[in-house]
């Protein structure tokens, strides 16, 4: 039986439809490890959308930028393991301030099997109302995306957490994080960064004050109202536990030009501390705001370096390394060190 039948087989299983029909494949995923898909659903008087993620990790470690190799293919089966376990256990304490797929079920595969499939069925956001995609942000339409994060950063807050949390999730968020890019370290030059790399590491990894991170939080991965008001989180691969400092420096370098964070990431680090501040105000977390923006403001200059470390490593002529980027990783190698 082939991929698309497996998955229909399965739409039909959780909703006992009359019919299911594929109307467009809408993204292969990275490494070509499989695909988004959209399916229309047809049962009694009525008829909708859904969108099937249906992963099928590949005998053939193809990377776009030459890292194939059993580290990164592991680390790829197990962000799609804890993706379906975000979905099935966490997502559906997420509320319209930080709005998020509705999950209709899971079928999962065992990392002994590597070839065995794993389809997650997701409401469709066009549906719900989030039918516009976007590349490139302006500084005033990048808000509603870091009150998503603000939102979402204080639904999940944590005082000095326990090492078994997040349960399920990656212990630590982010999918550059040290631990699990050494081969790209060792690639690196050396120099001021590279010597730097675990101390800023460790001050990010070590705050008090820990949220979920989404962990890959780049503006391909949220879906806009027509307005641009309203925003949903989507790819929850990387999620885990860390500093919202991360989200946030991911972020601004994934959907602003190099003029525009220089101008306004101030203002929009004040944007974010000040959403954060509300949310928390009136969520069920009883944590003073106030203590975590004094302990994560200086980190978000860590949390710059240490991304710049990664891509120092990774893809050495990337875009995103910059005079800005630069100079702000610079302000972080000096707090960390």
């Amino acid at each position: 039986m082939n991929t698309q039948s497996n998955t229909e087989q399965y739409i039909q299983e959780v909703f006992s439809c009359e019919k299911v029909t594929k109307i467009e494949t809408i993204q292969k995923l990275w490494s070509d490890y499989g695909e988004i898909a959209r399916y229309q659903i047809k049962q009694e008087n009525c008829s909708k959308y859904i969108i099937a993620k249906t992963i099928i990790p590949s005998a053939q470690k193809v990377h776009p930028r030459g890292w194939q190799s059993d580290a990164s293919h592991q680390r790829k089966i197990i962000s799609y393991e804890i993706e379906a376990h975000w979905y099935r256990e966490y997502a559906q304490s997420c509320t319209e301030s930080h709005y998020v797929p509705h999950c209709y079920g899971v079928r999962t595969f065992s990392t002994l099997l590597p070839q065995c499939e794993s389809i997650i069925l997701l409401s469709d956001l066009d549906e719900s109302g989030f039918t516009s995609r976007k590349q490139r942000l302006s500084v005033e339409e990048s808000k509603s995306c870091i009150k998503w994060l603000a939102c979402f950063h204080a639904h999940f807050m944590q005082d000095t957490p326990v090492n078994s949390w997040p349960q399920g999730l990656w212990p630590i968020g982010s999918y550059w994080h040290l631990a699990t890019r050494m081969d790209e370290y060792q690639a690196m030059a050396d120099s001021p960064i590279k010597r730097a790399a675990h101390q800023l590491d460790s001050m990010l990894n070590n705050c008090r004050y820990k949220s979920l991170i989404h962990g890959d939080a780049k503006v391909a991965n949220f879906c806009f109202s027509s307005s641009g008001e309203r925003v949903a989180g989507v790819d929850f691969q990387y999620v885990g536990g860390g500093c919202g400092m991360k989200d946030l420096v991911y972020f601004l370098g994934s959907c602003l030009t190099e003029y525009d964070c220089l101008m306004s990431y101030q203002e929009l680090v004040e944007y974010y501390f000040a959403e954060l501040n509300t949310a928390m105000q009136v969520s069920t977390v009883l944590i003073d705001p106030i203590e975590v923006e004094n302990e994560w403001r200086p980190l978000f200059y860590v949390a710059w370096a240490d991304f710049q470390r990664f891509l120092l490593g990774w893809s050495p002529s990337h875009h995103k390394i910059n005079n800005f980027s630069s100079e702000i990783t610079e302000k972080g190698i000096a707090i960390a060190s």
